[in-house]
């Protein structure tokens, strides 16, 4: 006789500033039970105080959130939680978000107007170790990583200049947040972001903070519907 096919479950964070979006994940899950949705955050930040507590095994994290953007929310939470599996679950279909999501870590890739089924295979595969994109994607990827990102060749030179701090400094600053909450969000001092401030502004030729928030949207590292809601 042989034994009960063990089930793995999956524990869900969602991290979406649509309370919908959540309610009617919940109910839908709530129906399969290989996957636990453990929590359910409105911004990057709240995600990231629940990533801490409660260590999900699967984040799926929407893009243009107040405060926190989804991309630095992606390198934070794997900084923190390495082996997290993050799928993006969100309306913003062009290239530069495709790419920046992949390139910092993201397993999957979602577009919401989707069946709820396509949200539990793209779980699912993701679980269990695979890669989901959704395939209308497709022209996505062939742009970004077999012809290169199909803007002008330098857009992001000047930006990959900057080391991995100063990047994160930059998202969140050009994002709109104050020193401080910087300084509290990477967990560094208040001086050590004006330090990576300065050398930013120097190393991009900017002058303040709205300048860094222009220059983030011309190359596409925030969304304006993001820059809206910070």
């Amino acid at each position: 006789m042989c034994p009960d096919k063990v089930t793995t479950i999956q524990r869900l964070l969602l991290v979406d500033d649509h309370p919908i979006v959540a309610q009617g994940l919940k109910l839908f899950l709530d129906r399969h039970p290989d996957i636990e949705m453990i929590g359910a955050a409105e911004d990057g930040r709240k995600g990231l105080e629940i990533l801490r507590t409660k260590n999900p095994d699967i984040v799926l994290l929407d893009l243009a959130m107040p405060g926190l953007d989804g991309i630095e929310s992606i390198r934070l939470y794997l900084n923190e939680r390495p082996e997290v599996k993050i799928i993006v679950f969100t309306g913003i279909d062009n290239d530069v978000h495709v790419y920046q999501a992949l390139e910092a870590g993201a397993c999957g890739y979602i577009l919401k107007g989707g069946s709820m089924a396509k949200v539990l295979e793209a779980i699912r595969e993701v679980g269990r170790g695979g890669y989901w994109l959704s395939p209308e994607l497709n022209h996505c990827i062939i742009k970004s990583f077999v012809k290169g990102i199909q803007q002008d060749p330098d857009v992001l030179e000047d930006f990959r200049s900057l080391t991995k701090r100063e990047q994160q400094v930059f998202r969140l600053l050009a994002g709109g947040k104050s020193t401080a909450e910087v300084a509290d969000t990477l967990c560094i001092s208040p001086k050590t972001v004006a330090k990576h401030r300065v050398a930013v502004k120097s190393k991009l030729n900017l002058n303040n903070v709205a300048d860094m928030a222009n220059y983030a949207m011309s190359i596409g590292l925030i969304h304006p519907q993001a820059a809206k809601l910070s």
